[in-house]
């Protein structure tokens, strides 16, 4: 029997969200039902040690809109992306980080971004028209990050790692299949691949505001690994 297909597909990467999963898929449900009526929400939850699974199990069992793809050992963000990318059934993708420091107000406009000019649409903290509430510290690293990576890529992107983007399904898994970062380098992996394969990414300008859980990425610790890929993504290693 045929899968039957949805028109929008929403992608939840978590690892050890258990603080504050049901609240995220609650009120991504209610942005998400107000824009179709054929939509799923896929929680990829990546090997967590704190009940995160369990949680969203219980919900998904009352809610025929979610699913969940648990995996009991850590596979890393990208594969998590990659595996749930490639057990959707929207037309249209669209994933976002579980503390929503992105305003979900701001999905309609990359969803109607994806549908006029295809590709990929990316939130973007760092072109005009968004605000953004942040530590001036992560935003020196952020700056810092991007403009090293246009410089290497030439890509013109000014924000590589906000995590709300959206895209067709057939760009998706043509990106994502190509890809091989499963690690934080994933995301900007992912634009640049989307515009070697010749599809358009368009920045668009949203309301962000770092919450206080903070991101897992820490500059400090993770700065070394995360240029690493990107230089031996460069080389083509």
């Amino acid at each position: 029997m045929t899968t039957p297909r949805k028109e929008l597909s929403i992608l939840l990467p978590a690892y050890n969200e258990a603080a504050q999963i049901e609240q995220c898929i609650i009120e991504v449900e209610a942005a998400v039902r107000g824009l179709s009526s054929s939509y799923e929400i896929i929680v990829s939850e990546d090997g967590s040690t704190d009940g995160t699974d369990e949680i969203v199990s219980k919900m998904a069992q009352v809610n025929p809109n979610l699913r969940l793809l648990h995996y009991s050992e850590r596979l890393g963000k990208g594969k998590a992306i990659k595996n749930a990318v490639n057990s959707s059934r929207g037309e249209i993708i669209a994933f976002m980080d579980v503390d929503l420091a992105t305003d979900l107000a701001c999905l309609p406009k990359l969803l109607d971004t994806v549908k006029q000019r295809g590709g990929m649409a990316i939130g973007s903290r760092h072109i005009p028209g968004s605000k953004v509430q942040r530590q001036a510290k992560r935003t020196l690293f952020s700056l810092t990050y991007n403009a090293m990576v246009r410089m290497l890529f030439l890509d013109g992107v000014r924000d590589h790692q906000c995590g709300f983007k959206t895209m067709k399904t057939n760009v998706a898994k043509a990106v994502l299949n190509s890809s091989k970062s499963d690690g934080y380098f994933f995301d900007t992996e992912m634009i640049v691949r989307c515009k070697q394969l010749g599809y358009p990414v368009t920045e668009v300008p949203v309301n962000w505001m770092e919450h206080n859980q903070g991101s897992k990425v820490n500059p400090t610790r993770d700065s070394g690994k995360i240029f690493r890929d990107m230089i031996n993504f460069r080389l083509g290693r």
